[in-house]
């Protein structure tokens, strides 16, 4: 039996129009290499200054997550070769952070957790290397982009603890504009350390996942990866400390994770001290409506959901998974509001849509419309179609949208529903199968459901099953 220790170090992009210590603009998509100069390629003579706006927005976060906020910090250089890092250093901060300390209240397997946060710090982004098929090039647009790295105490135990952990830090920092938080471009990476020991025994070697921008491709890949070291260990092998990237369905080795030391890290001779003064923190506490911003934010949720349960007459339990799920509750929103039934509406989505989320597909990418499956959910109730000639529907229109009338009758997909028509097929059946009809007649319930398969199959399963159902009974109590 292993137990697994968890921590992150959540790197996210700060929101502002320039970069960390230059005047360059920060920009999504632009030509490569046409927002850099002498300061943030890293020529020689050239001098940084800090952008006040990341500065605040550093402070802002910290004060959002309770951390000790340290009025005097410094950066430092943290050396390492990579084709993207201009410089050969990056400007960062280590033994003197912004912040310390400040704790995350999240809600995991409906309990509420508070987990610890180590440290706060300020630092510039690397540049993006673009792989062709035999060259690599590199774009520098994005070196020194200012960043606050996050990191947590490894208190986190298990994959969906680590997804919670990040959801509520993503959304404390996208509410408290200290983020954009679009984990498409980037703006909120995290890098998953990970070991597995006995109880009672000295944590193993950690492994680092790098670079997941995916909640549930965290989860996946924390997963996958302490699976991999529990057989490793089970085998009679080394966990070995190194870096390890997420493929999509397993993590594969990168290189070997480097320590402290390895970085060489000391207090930047280009940069003072950076300190900050109380006007400073009053301007970033006034921005917040509330601190600590998590505790803020779930009893503002706490509020919601009473109206957002009595408004769409739900169930606490189908309410509560709606609401964990931002993307998730805008969508069935949007389904109310194309005129569909809240009740059913949610059925679908607690049910078929994340069901497909959860085994790794995004709502973002599927092609169906809230329009679309309100339509789907009318054709059930005008008896066009069974509970599961719709779900055969949905699964074309999440992949490829559509109307689902039309995909329904290309496919063939219509219900039987002729009263006269069932009764003589129903009356056929039962006569074919009286050994059936006497274990029905001494009491066993179960032969309705022996009758009602043989009704579905011969109609390929096309019956109206209440109307059959009710046929069935009918029929066995004539004999």
């Amino acid at each position: 039996m292993y137990q697994a220790v968890i921590g992150l170090e959540c790197h996210v992009q700060l929101d502002t129009s320039s970069k960390l210590f230059c005047r360059c603009r920060v920009t999504d998509g632009a030509p490569a290499n046409t927002h850099v100069c002498p300061v943030c390629l890293g020529h020689p003579g050239t001098l940084p200054v800090a952008n006040a706006r990341a500065v605040e927005l550093g402070v802002r976060a910290a004060l959002a997550l309770s951390s000790t906020l340290h009025r005097i910090s410094v950066f430092a250089r943290k050396q390492y070769f990579y084709p993207d890092l201009p410089k050969g250093y990056q400007i960062s901060q280590y033994e003197e952070p912004l912040a310390t300390g400040g704790r995350l209240h999240v809600e995991v397997d409906g309990e509420r957790r508070a987990f610890g946060i180590t440290r706060i710090h300020l630092e510039e982004d690397s540049g993006k290397s673009v792989h062709g098929e035999r060259v690599t090039g590199v774009d520098f647009n994005r070196a020194g982009t200012p960043l606050i790295e996050i990191v947590s105490e490894p208190e986190l135990r298990k994959p969906r603890e680590a997804e919670a952990f990040l959801r509520m830090l993503h959304r404390v920092l996208v509410e408290a504009g200290v983020t954009r938080g679009d984990l498409e471009k980037g703006h909120f990476r995290c890098d998953a350390n990970v070991s597995v020991h006995r109880p009672g025994e000295p944590w193993g070697a950690k492994v680092e996942i790098k670079n997941v921008n995916s909640f549930r491709y965290v989860a996946r890949a924390l997963a996958f990866e302490i699976g991999r070291q529990e057989r490793l260990l089970e085998s009679g092998g080394t966990v070995v400390q190194e870096t390890r990237s997420w493929r999509g369905a397993r993590t594969a080795s990168s290189r070997v994770k480097e320590g402290s030391a390895d970085y060489r890290y000391f207090p930047d001779p280009d940069l003072p001290p950076l300190q900050v003064d109380e006007a400073l923190c009053q301007q970033a506490r006034s921005a917040l409506p509330g601190i600590p911003l998590d505790l803020w934010l779930q009893a503002r949720d706490a509020r919601e959901g009473d109206a957002f349960r009595e408004r769409h007459q739900l169930d606490d339990d189908t309410a509560g998974v709606l609401l964990r799920h931002s993307e998730v509750r805008a969508f069935f929103e949007a389904t109310v509001v194309a005129g569909g039934d809240g009740v059913q509406m949610a059925k679908w989505i607690t049910g078929e849509v994340l069901r497909r989320i959860n085994e790794g597909e995004d709502l973002a990418d599927a092609r169906i419309s809230p329009e679309a499956l309100v339509a789907l959910e009318g054709l059930i109730q005008d008896g066009t179609l069974s509970r599961s000639m719709a779900r055969d529907v949905f699964g074309e229109l999440w992949t490829h949208g559509g109307e689902p009338r039309a995909i329904a009758e290309r496919r063939g997909l219509r219900q039987v529903t002729d009263d006269w028509l069932l009764r003589d097929l129903v009356r056929d059946i039962v006569a074919r199968h009286p050994r059936q009809v006497e274990r029905y007649r001494a009491g066993n319930e179960r032969m309705v459901g022996f009758f009602m398969g043989k009704v579905m199959k011969a109609t390929g399963g096309r019956a109206d099953p209440a109307l059959a159902s009710r046929l069935v009974v009918e029929a066995l109590r004539r004999v």
